[in-house]
């Protein structure tokens, strides 16, 4: 049998064209010199009008009208529920195919499909230009994490196998070719390279005319914790000028913000995209206690899942004590303590199905990775950090319009932060742990040199390694990421404002970035609420009543401490009552002693 390349050659022409070679005509050359039989004749006319099939329906597709796209400057002003499109394919329409060199700005919510349009029509459109002999379309597509760049290389070889076949696909895919998905950190290490690494970024720039970063604002949530994240926007910044640079984020206030500050304005005549996330799966939403997330989570109906995002890989071990194999547990492969132990997501997730009733994980699943699974009816948000938040929020992606589920954010004002190094006090001190050394950086040889004799040199390295925004090498000096320093200090005075607001619900209202349209009501426990409202307006001595609430077990005792009027009124407001004290006025025994009563808030109103 003689050995001849599928579909006549075709390919191989186009190789020829993209590389400079004469390959084709060599093939060419030999099949004259080795005429077909009939069969095989026969076989690549089979082929050859496969092809043209394929050629016909990719113009087809592309013909299709656009919808109507409304002007920019509109977008915002419609509502989400009349928003005529739900998904970036519908919004964009073709007008991708025009869009020339500078910045393309999609700002839509998880699950608006902004990864399938490009995967599925930009890049299908880009091997229609390559089957008709245009290799000027390439498209470089950055992510932030490698279990995110292995997914939507799974993606790409899906839409390949779709529009081609294995047979084609093995021997060529078109996909891989016009499509290249990496890692915003591959991109970091060749810029801080040595010359042949920096002679690969720039034929990997050169190789491709659009670049698309996805979940960009990797640039200010990574950047408190990756010292090498301003590389890659910088990067990303200079390539505007002769690329068509594709910004796309669910969560990217900060970051449109950050690119108009380190590259300049968002022109007009440049392309912004807006489709507001929809939060109607969201059929009730609660603040909770952490004291309280094992005791909800213990009581949820059978066979309803619940995925809980927690703050760190602590927080990991800490459930597990308590959950053992009926739970699973994930973290970052980069968790330099914990990634040997709860890094593999295969066990925690299958095609989109959460494995197990409990899921426990840090933000490293709430960046880009979508459960598809409707038996996860309850989310747990146990973090502090509004972005971090709306990320979490936006991990599940519904099915269909009964595909519901309850929202849980924890509420920090719930805890015993004051005095302690728990809660939002925790997170204050990790902050401005990665924060001084910078600060002191920043200041100037003089001051810099002050703290870097402040300790032992041992102690100071120590500091230095723990902020994440500086680093220091023996050979080359300091480093300084000036978006982590940005980042940080944003962070803190976020921080510092949240904790010195009096009710941590409205400050967790006022850095929300989303609207569920629905209160955020506090969860109550039915038996205490029972309990509290049978009691409405009776007189019982303070320590029966300390130690009736506490007995429940809801509320959370400082070391050995009982909670006072105070603390207990944090707690009780969810419940809408209120302890009042007041003394007997009646003569007797008891004339003057003081006494608490339970009442409704509103009846203080």
């Amino acid at each position: 049998m003689k050995t001849r390349m599928p579909f006549g050659g075709f390919f191989l022409k186009l190789l020829d064209e993209q590389n400079g070679t004469c390959e084709y005509e060599e093939y060419q050359r030999k099949c004259e010199e080795e005429p077909l039989t009939e069969e095989e004749q026969k076989e690549q006319a089979e082929q050859a009008k496969a092809v043209n099939k394929e050629l016909e329906r990719l113009n087809a597709e592309s013909e299709q009208n656009k919808p109507e796209v409304v002007p920019k400057q509109q977008l915002e002003l419609i509502p989400a529920e009349t928003m005529r499109w739900s998904y970036a394919s519908e919004l964009i329409g073709n007008e991708f195919r025009h869009w020339g060199n500078g910045r393309v700005i999609l700002d839509m919510g998880t699950g608006c499909g902004k990864s399938e349009f490009i995967i599925r029509k930009m890049a299908g459109w880009a091997v229609e230009q390559m089957l008709h002999g245009d290799n000027s379309n390439r498209i470089l597509y950055l992510c932030s994490l490698t279990i995110l760049k292995e997914e939507l290389r799974s993606r790409r070889k899906e839409e390949a196998l779709a529009a081609f076949g294995s047979e084609m696909v093995n021997e060529w895919d078109l996909y891989k070719d016009v499509l290249t998905i990496e890692t915003y950190q591959h991109m970091e290490k060749l810029c801080r390279g040595d010359e042949k690494d920096q002679k690969e970024l720039a034929e990997l720039l050169a190789h491709h005319r659009i670049i698309v970063t996805d979940e960009c604002h990797y640039w200010s949530e990574f950047s408190s914790f990756n010292i090498n994240t301003h590389y890659s926007l910088e990067a990303i910044l200079v390539a505007e000028k002769d690329h068509t640079v594709v910004y796309m984020s669910a969560t990217g206030q900060d970051t449109w913000k950050l690119i108009e500050e380190q590259g300049g304005p968002t022109s007009p005549e440049q392309h912004i995209y807006r489709l507001p996330q929809s939060y109607e799966h969201v059929k009730a939403a609660y603040f909770y206690a952490r004291y309280n997330l094992v005791a909800i989570l213990k009581n949820l109906p059978a066979g309803e899942k619940a995925i809980v995002f927690v703050e760190m890989g602590d927080d990991l071990v800490e459930m597990e004590k308590i959950f053992g194999d009926a739970a699973e547990y994930y973290c970052s492969p980069y968790n330099e303590r914990y990634q040997k132990k709860y890094s593999d997501l295969s066990c925690c997730v299958k095609d989109g199905r959460q494995l197990k009733d409990i899921l426990f994980t840090t933000k490293a699943m709430g960046v880009g990775i979508g459960i598809k699974d409707r038996t996860v009816k309850h989310i747990f948000i146990d973090q502090w950090h509004p972005l971090e938040i709306a990320q979490s929020l936006g991990r599940k992606r519904t099915l269909n319009a009964d595909d519901t589920c309850t929202v849980y954010f924890r509420d920090y004002g719930l805890d015993w932060y004051w005095g302690t190094n728990s809660g939002l006090k925790k997170f204050r001190n990790m902050l401005l742990t990665k924060y001084q050394p910078a600060q002191a950086y920043i200041a100037g040889e003089e001051e810099f040199d002050k703290y870097l004799h402040s300790d032992t040199p041992e102690v100071i390295q120590k500091r230095i390694d723990k902020s994440k925004i500086l680093e220091h090498n023996v050979v080359t000096g300091y480093h300084l990421n000036p978006l982590g320093v940005r980042q940080v200090k944003n962070d803190l005075e976020m921080l510092y404002d949240i904790m010195g607001m009096k009710s941590y619900p409205e400050a967790f209202m006022k850095y929300a970035m989303f609207d569920l349209h629905q209160p955020i009501k506090a969860y109550r426990f039915k038996d205490l609420e029972e309990w509290l409202y049978a009691h409405l307006n009776q007189p019982m001595n303070p320590e029966e009543m300390t130690a009736e609430i506490i007995k429940f077990g809801y509320i959370e005792r400082y070391y050995d401490r009982m909670p006072g009027q105070v603390k207990l009124n944090d707690w009780l407001q969810g419940y809408e009552v209120k302890i009042v004290s007041d003394r007997d006025r009646r003569r007797g025994e008891n004339y003057q002693t003081m006494y608490w009563k339970l009442i409704e808030m509103r009846q203080n109103l």
